[in-house]
């Protein structure tokens, strides 16, 4: 009998394919650069959002004064709608920023735009390319994490083999160095 769900086909790499030695290509200072690559990568969210929500209070305020009630003064508006600005916000920001992952470390680089800058690439143990989908679970995972249990399990990598942290565990992934 067959298993119509068998997925091993999709998680080995093809003969001949990359497979990268970790421990070479990993080299020294790798915890130093993915800290100032997440860091930069940290930076370019923290200005999308504050962007973002800007734009979103400036709509909302245009929209209450043009179309809603045109009789009040921007001092009337209720709270309520700048909070709802600022959730609107918040929900576009978490949408770029997801985009945003799925074609950097999703894409033919398998790096953010921070990650690149310091040459460095996440892949798989498996040596299979990171898809977009995976690079959204890797990044949501990794939020997950550092919410519920702080930021300081991010310290895993000094323990863990491959130097990895929690979230590149579970997943299977490795940070390498490209240079």
């Amino acid at each position: 009998m067959t298993n119509t769900f068998d997925l091993s086909p999709q998680l080995t790499a093809p003969p001949g394919d990359r497979q990268p030695d970790f421990i070479v290509r990993q080299g020294t200072w790798l915890h130093l650069r993915r800290c100032l690559a997440f860091l930069l990568d940290y930076a370019l969210y923290a200005l999308l959002a504050v962007i973002l929500s800007v734009l979103a209070t400036m709509l909302m305020e245009y929209v209450v004064l043009h179309w809603i009630a045109p009789d009040r003064t921007p001092g009337d508006i209720p709270t309520a709608l700048y909070a709802l600005s600022k959730a609107a916000a918040g929900m576009a920001t978490l949408v770029a920023v997801i985009l945003y992952i799925r074609a950097t470390l999703g894409g033919r680089y398998q790096a953010t735009l921070g990650m690149r800058l310091f040459s460095l690439r996440l892949e798989r143990l498996d040596s299979v390319e990171i898809t977009p989908r995976y690079a959204t679970a890797h990044t949501l995972l990794a939020v997950a994490l550092c919410t519920l249990f702080s930021p300081l399990i991010l310290l895993a990598a000094f323990f863990l083999s491959h130097r990895q942290t929690v979230h590149d565990r579970l997943l299977d992934t490795v940070m390498v160095r490209t240079d």
